[in-house]
């Protein structure tokens, strides 16, 4: 989901592990609604690697951000 080569392992591990929480949450907030799956993944992932290009690392702050997309 993430471009290995654009982040350090560091980052991408934390990157990883953000987008998998948020992608759980997801399903747990949509419960048995219809949804894209890709779509809705895309954003998140989208949406946690800008945060992470303007530097942001919080875990917590990250997914919080990723989770908007699905507000919007």
């Amino acid at each position: 989901m993430f471009p290995a080569s654009s982040y350090d392992p560091e980052t991408l591990r934390l990157l990883c592990s953000v987008f998998d929480e948020a992608w759980f949450a997801t399903q747990a907030m949509l419960g048995t609604k219809p949804l894209d799956a890709g779509t809705i993944r895309s954003a998140l992932a989208k949406r946690i690697m800008a945060a992470a290009n303007a530097g942001e690392r919080d875990p917590t702050r990250l997914k919080l951000i990723a989770l908007q997309a699905i507000d919007a």
